[in-house]
């Protein structure tokens, strides 16, 4: 069997909620995805509501071999298959069984945040500041993340919820944009 025949679970990084329609078009392509999804509790003004979410933000596996892979990177909403060093990240298939099992058994339990360190690209991605990118200044009690806007050769520290912002992948050199910037302080 050759390398390229060999089918694999695969990481996709995937535009701000977007999973679930990838989710389907995969499916609808005959192609084995897997999006882990989690029920969690979400407070509106005038109610609440539990709701299902992605356990990753911004992430699906697929089980696919090279052609496979290519087609997946082809679908509407994939920013790209996830790499680590140049080399495309493989996931086992015992992680994703693990994963399974845990998303099964312990859905009262889970939480996944995004790692976020001193300098880690960020969005926001709810509240008036939703689609200002910056850097982390720093993350306070794993709950808060404080951004040092600086705008008009002035700074401007602003604390928001780990909800409201996501993790983001640095654009391509040719693609990249000036953005506010944030940093974390520690």
């Amino acid at each position: 069997m050759k390398q390229v025949d060999i089918v694999r679970w695969y990481v996709f990084y995937t535009k701000p909620r977007f999973e679930k329609k990838i989710h389907q078009k995969l499916i609808a392509k005959g192609i084995e995805s897997y999006l882990p999804l989690i029920k969690v509790w979400r407070q509106w003004s005038d109610r609440k509501k539990l709701i299902e979410e992605p356990l990753f933000k911004s992430y699906i596996f697929a089980h696919v071999d090279e052609k496979g892979r290519l087609t997946v990177l082809q679908t509407e909403g994939i920013v790209r298959c996830v790499s680590f060093n140049g080399r495309v990240a493989v996931v086992p298939d015992e992680q994703i069984e693990y994963v399974k099992k845990i998303v099964e058994h312990k859905q009262d339990s889970l939480k996944v945040t995004d790692t976020l360190y001193k300098g880690t690209k960020v969005k926001v991605i709810s509240g008036p500041l939703t689609g200002m990118e910056g850097y982390v200044e720093y993350v306070d009690e794993d709950k808060w993340v404080v951004f040092n806007i600086e705008a008009v050769n002035h700074s401007i520290r602003v604390k928001l919820s780990r909800e409201e912002v996501v993790k983001v992948l640095d654009p391509e050199p040719e693609e990249k944009k000036e953005t506010y910037k944030f940093k974390k302080i520690l």
